[in-house]
């Protein structure tokens, strides 16, 4: 069978540990570094803007101390809920991607390739057509629900028997089509008044969040997360093979089930948030995997990498071209679009 999609390693062999290395992992250190990179870059943002505020005040404002200035209304109430929205949406996207390429043992694996962030972005266009509503707890369901129909067109068409890494790939690029389509169609049928929310929410932005947001993109990642991070064991039981996964008593097809709907309810909530926001899912975990060296899943780091990537982008999109702000899709895909080629010009020749 010939093989159109390269088969990208999704990581390099991880080194032995040396037999008298004590403390920390090296997962477990790199994690707390990109943590503690990630807490800075939201203070950063936090504190970088239009008008100046200190950064004392600024820190203060950000946890809810009244600083009797200025701070509590443009941290407080401006900044810090875009800021804090757009960091919760990296940690859901990434945690996505993460469960996904783990699925599939494949590093081309996200919900933006496989369909699914497209079939969320369709059902949120369709709950805007149908109810002319743009609000993010009304969108929610919707995309959830079209995340989770497209994912279970994966898992239909992507499976003989049991579920096939690389037929999934190929239904998911043909499904993330239909979905742009259907997406496209919808949009020319939503009265005018509402063109300009539907399509600034299509090109994925974190403007004018408010702590509503927050809340839900908080109460979403202390779902998902945990969820996520229940699974690491066993999903990296399965990257083995599901030869080894069924004779150490996993259940192979069940638990890539469970995964892959974690997975699409992730994607549709961060989408139903901020729209849908490009390639994070796809880059954040590869590039963890890459600095923790680790052979297989890394959730935490893969979310704090996803906050990173979200927040340095939101931070672009205010302060890199002034007044002008461009959607923050655009510059995750600045840094995805050319690592999806870097994985194709890797992968030359190992087609099959």
């Amino acid at each position: 069978m010939t093989t159109l999609v390269p088969q990208a390693p999704l990581a390099p062999h991880a080194p032995q540990p040396h037999p008298k290395r004590h403390g920390l992992s090296r997962l477990a250190r790199v994690t707390i570094v990109i943590g503690v990179v990630a807490l800075l870059l939201v203070v950063v943002s936090l504190w970088m803007g239009t008008v100046p505020v200190s950064l004392w005040d600024t820190v203060r404002a950000a946890v809810g101390i009244d600083t009797g200035t200025g701070a509590d209304f443009i941290v407080g109430q401006l900044r810090a809920p875009r800021v804090y929205t757009a960091a919760l949406v990296g940690a859901l996207l990434a945690a996505s991607g993460a469960l996904m390429q783990s699925i599939a043992r494949n590093a081309l694996a996200s919900p933006d390739l496989l369909g699914i962030s497209a079939g969320a972005a369709a059902g949120a266009v369709l709950c805007i057509y149908l109810t002319r509503n743009t609000s993010s707890l009304a969108l929610a369901p919707w995309a959830v629900g079209g995340a989770l129909i497209t994912s279970a067109l994966v898992i239909v068409l992507g499976s003989r028997g049991r579920l096939e890494p690389f037929r999934m790939i190929i239904a998911g690029i043909g499904i993330n089509f239909v979905a742009t389509a259907i997406t496209t169609l919808l949009l020319t049928k939503v009265p005018q008044e509402l063109v300009p929310q539907a399509y600034a929410w299509i090109v994925g932005s974190t403007n004018a969040r408010t702590w509503q947001h927050v809340a839900m993109g908080a109460a979403s990642c202390l779902v998902i997360i945990p969820i996520a991070l229940f699974m690491v064991r066993k999903l990296r039981v399965l990257e083995m093979g599901d030869e080894l996964a069924a004779g150490l008593g996993l259940k192979p097809g069940r638990l890539r089930f469970v995964a892959l709907a974690t997975a699409a309810i992730a994607a549709g909530l961060a989408a139903a948030l901020v729209g849908p926001i490009a390639f994070v899912a796809l880059v954040a975990p590869a590039i963890a995997r890459r600095i923790t060296r680790s052979p297989g899943i890394t959730v935490a780091a893969s979310a704090i990498m996803g906050v990173i990537l979200v927040v340095g982008a939101d931070l672009a999109a205010r302060e890199l071209l002034g007044s002008l702000q461009l959607p923050v899709g655009l510059y995750t895909s600045l840094i995805g679009g050319p690592y999806l080629i870097y994985l194709i010009v890797r992968s030359k020749g190992s087609f099959q």
